[in-house]
């Protein structure tokens, strides 16, 4: 059997053509090189090189042998990369949010109920996002803020979909804002508004550039920077039902509901029909 260190070597003199380059970028001496391409050669029992006095190249069937060889490497090295990635989802539970506030709910759930594994949650802004790392092994689970209901061409359901948390969101405003004595309001009465708005909170950021018309948006990646910013101005801001439980608004603001339905979401908690039974404690901690 071919040692995989030559195979690396005779790859690489396809792609780098001399001695001395190969030698360089493998770490290696040429001597050493030229006397694993004798004894591949050997091995094989062809020749796979012109040599000349100052020179050693790749021959015809030289040149055959190193794309195998490059097939080959590039075989080794998936199996390697797929080996451990496979370790690595056993040990992890990995999951994705379109929203940040249900992974404060799950994380916790999640951490309790399988102890020993790490918990990875990942924040996206499209449900798209969301499917495809469901369908491709990326996550265990997904949350969305409808259930799916893809079926298979016999009429089975693909997806089973758990309701999870709720969450509805608010504008905070300075009590001498024109909205301020408003019971409730849409996001489109915020047009032309400054706003501080965070960037980091999935699907809402999309909703609210979307339906706020010709708003400034000054966003901050940092929240606690955001939260100092919300006290010491006037600028309009945004929270939530379930954040509001976290961080009590500041003085001298007015919390006003936001009646856009796009706004006021059902959570679900999608896994692969498959794998329900694996999460009947997870789908059961919140009955």
């Amino acid at each position: 059997m071919i040692e995989t260190y030559i195979i690396e070597q005779l790859a690489a003199l396809a792609e780098y053509k001399t001695l001395s380059r190969v030698a360089e970028e493998l770490h290696t001496s040429q001597p050493a090189l030229s006397r694993a391409m004798q004894k591949l050669e050997g091995e094989l029992g062809v020749t796979l090189f012109d040599r000349s006095k100052n020179r050693i190249a790749l021959n015809e069937i030289g040149e055959l042998a190193a794309r195998h060889a490059q097939i080959v490497l590039s075989a080794h090295n998936e199996m390697i990369r797929a080996v451990k990635e496979a370790d690595r989802r056993r040990r992890t539970f990995s999951y994705g949010s379109i929203a940040p506030a249900p992974m404060w709910e799950l994380t916790p759930i999640l951490s309790h109920l399988y102890m020993g594994m790490t918990v990875s949650s990942d924040l996206q802004e499209t449900e798209d996002a969301l499917i495809k790392g469901l369908e491709n092994g990326t996550y265990n689970l997904i949350v969305l803020f409808r259930p799916l209901e893809k079926r298979d061409e016999n009429g089975n359901a693909l997806y089973f979909s758990k309701p999870f948390i709720r969450e509805k969101l608010f504008v905070l405003l300075p009590l001498s804002h024109r909205l301020a004595s408003q019971k409730a309001i849409n996001l489109s009465d915020l047009a032309g508004e400054k706003i501080l708005i965070h960037n980091k909170i999935g699907f809402w950021y999309g909703i609210c550039k979307e339906k706020i018309p010709n708003a400034t948006f000054l966003e901050q990646s940092e929240l606690s920077a955001l939260r100092e910013i919300v006290s010491a101005t006037d600028l309009v801001s945004f929270m939530t039902d379930v954040s509001g439980q976290k961080m009590p608004p500041p003085k001298g603001k007015v919390i006003v509901p936001i009646l856009d339905e796009e706004v006021n979401v059902q959570f679900y908690c999608v896994c692969k029909k498959e794998r329900a039974q694996d999460f009947t404690a997870l789908f059961s901690a919140w009955c």
